[in-house]
């Protein structure tokens, strides 16, 4: 409680974001922002409170930061980055949750983007699940085609003699 935390928001394919902030089933835009006309600044369009927001973009606007300033039990709940491009939607990030549990955490903390230790184990097992299954396959399609190639070679063996003898005569 009273610290400073940063919630990081990637926004490599946009031109446009807006942080939201879901608590007791009420979604409020917090802070909005684009590039300007060059692409190489970022501009806040909105702040609902500039004293306890801020929001910071990095030197090539790909990655934009919302900094919460002493941090209270009502910034606590599910904060949602939305980013849009040429296009008339917004496309949201996961969410990030803001908990009570806040005051034991440090001054200063940095929120990346939401995914966890459970998300990579998963997504590196699938990965790992996918590489198996292809290994499997494999093995199992050359075993086929041995075993075909197999069966041929000793179809072609034993007709040998007889081309040779029909061949002769």
């Amino acid at each position: 409680m009273g610290g400073n935390i940063t919630l990081n928001c990637s926004m490599r394919n946009g031109h446009e974001v807006a942080w939201y902030h879901l608590r007791s089933e009420e979604l409020v835009l917090l802070i909005s922002g684009e590039k300007d006309v060059t692409g190489r600044k970022f501009l806040t369009t909105y702040n609902q409170d500039k004293n306890h927001l801020k929001m910071t973009a990095d030197k090539w606007i790909t990655r934009v930061s919302l900094t919460i300033s002493g941090v209270s039990e009502s910034d606590s709940g599910l904060y949602f980055c939305g980013t849009k491009s040429d296009a008339p939607e917004m496309h949201f990030d996961k969410p990030i949750r803001l908990e009570n549990q806040i005051n034991e955490l440090p001054k200063n903390v940095d929120v990346t983007d939401g995914v966890t230790v459970t998300e990579r184990v998963l997504m590196f097992s699938v990965v790992g699940l996918a590489v198996f299954v292809f290994f499997l396959t494999t093995v199992a399609a050359g075993g086929i085609i041995y075993h075909r190639g197999q069966q041929k070679g000793w179809t072609e063996a034993k007709r040998a003699p007889l081309m040779s003898c029909e061949s002769t005569k």
